[in-house]
C-alpha cells in the first residue's frame, strides 16, 4: 500500500479538537481517503487575555 502524508494547519473558534477536525475535513473534500492523521502541534491566538482561535499542526495520511 503506497500511503501520501500531508501537513495542514486546522483552525476553530472552540477548540483543538475541532481544529484537527476543520483540517481532516478540509482534506476530505480534496478527495483524499484519509487513514490517519498525526497531530504536530497545537497553538492558539489570544485576545484581551482569552483564547479567541485554536490551531493544530496536523500530518495527514491517505492512500492513493
Amino acid at each position: 500500500m503506497h500511503v501520501k502524508v500531508s501537513e495542514m494547519v486546522g483552525e476553530s473558534p472552540d477548540s483543538w479538537k475541532g481544529a484537527v477536525q476543520s483540517a481532516i475535513s478540509e482534506a476530505s473534500r480534496e478527495g483524499k481517503n484519509i487513514v490517519a492523521v498525526e497531530v504536530v502541534n497545537f497553538t492558539a491566538n489570544v485576545e484581551n487575555g482569552q483564547l479567541v482561535e485554536y490551531k493544530a499542526n496536523v500530518k495527514i495520511a491517505q492512500t492513493k
